[in-house]
């Protein structure tokens, strides 16, 4: 009788999560994720400008000036 208890337990463990598992929609047919386009940005928020209000002066970047420094001739920074 112990012997057939035991079977018969084992088996319950085996197939209760089995049965019990959901199906997920595994058997759907219809799309039902909506899809969004992403926005456009309308352009760049943020003009770089150096110290003097432009957007550099000989190849200098935004935040560097030209001029002649302790190393002559370069981009310093402000």
């Amino acid at each position: 009788m112990h012997r057939l208890t035991m079977a018969v337990a084992a088996a319950a463990l085996i197939t209760g999560p089995i049965v019990a598992a959901p199906t997920a929609g595994a058997a759907s047919v219809q799309d039902t994720t909506t899809y969004t386009q992403p926005a456009v940005p309308a352009g760049p928020k943020v003009a770089a400008l150096d110290c003097q209000g432009t957007t550099g002066n000989m190849g200098c970047g935004p935040g560097w000036f030209w001029r002649d420094g302790w190393r002559g001739w370069a981009c310093y920074p402000c």
